[in-house]
């Protein structure tokens, strides 16, 4: 996200609203599902789920989390990225934060290196197998600077109509959505094209028992979230699809749009695949404090 005033909050939505033709290729709600080679199990296959905070606290007008609410208010937010872990130790990682260099040149509050945070969670570099990409705005794929190379083992997920607007569609580099952009992360992306390590998603996709991507687009062109299963009952890392919980309570999402009329349909969706409490939201601040603590800026959330 970055800083807007009340102008830019207006030149934003009135945009976004004309912008529909940008998602028409996009379905509200996948119909169909592919496996890359994986059925759902009939076990209860389940996994823990934790909350990384990288970045913050950022102050924030509710307005533009909460789609034209509270002009007058300020809300804390933070910046996270996501770990999955089943059971044997392997790893999804969802998001890749920011790297050092976008960090350094806008002066990241608290700013941690996303990977130093995996590590405090007793993580091996190997043991990390996939991260999925929610959407490419700066703050999830600012990491793809070194990710890779991080990673060496881990295959990339990204919905392949996000990866062509912000990597090949010149309207992602117009008003708002250069801001929104971070060049250097979409080219860690985009020379793994080519190889096995990059994985384009197109609508729902089972990517192991029992967790499956879920397109959910609105907020982006193309974003998804991960349903998993863990002791919680079923759960969804669903990234900024809500930027804080409460959206999914009052039906409303943030202020930075391509087409509200289907992410209200996402919500829908969502909302039928896990209960409310177990739908992580992008950037709450409650992610960090209401929830069981296992390291320095780590929480568990399921």
């Amino acid at each position: 996200m970055s800083e807007m005033n009340r102008r830019q909050f207006i030149k934003t939505v009135s945009v976004a609203f004309g912008a529909a033709a940008i998602t028409r290729a996009v379905p509200a709600v996948a119909e169909g599902k592919t496996s890359e080679g994986v059925k759902s199990s009939g076990s209860q296959v389940s996994y823990e789920v934790f909350a990384l905070k990288y970045a913050g606290p950022f102050e924030r007008k509710l307005a533009m989390i909460m789609f034209n609410t509270g002009w007058s208010e300020d809300i804390a937010i933070n910046y996270y990225i996501w770990a999955i872990r089943s059971k044997d130790g392997e790893t999804t990682l969802v998001d890749t934060g920011t790297g050092p260099t976008l960090a350094r040149e806008r002066g990241f509050k608290g700013f941690v290196p996303p990977e130093q945070l995996v590590s405090r969670l007793g993580i091996k570099p190997e043991q990390v197998t996939k991260v999925v990409l929610t959407h490419l705005h700066f703050d999830h794929v600012g990491g793809m600077e070194n990710f890779p190379q991080l990673y060496p083992n881990a295959k990339f997920y990204v919905q392949k109509n996000e990866f062509d607007f912000w990597v090949n569609n010149p309207i992602s580099k117009r008003a708002p959505f250069k801001g929104l952009r971070w060049d250097l992360g979409n080219k860690g992306l985009a020379d793994l094209v080519g190889s096995p390590r990059i994985v384009f998603v197109e609508g729902d996709m089972i990517i192991r028992p029992n967790m499956e991507l879920l397109l959910t687009p609105g907020h982006t062109p193309a974003l998804q979230g991960v349903s998993v299963n863990t002791a919680k009952g079923p759960a969804v890392v669903a990234s900024d699809s809500a930027h804080i919980a409460r959206s999914y309570k009052d039906d409303v999402p943030s202020g930075l749009i391509v087409d509200m009329v289907v992410w209200l349909k996402s919500y829908d969706k969502l909302r039928a695949k896990a209960p409310v409490a177990n739908l992580f939201p992008g950037h709450d601040a409650l992610m960090l404090t209401d929830y069981p603590k296992v390291a320095e800026d780590i929480t568990q959330l399921a």
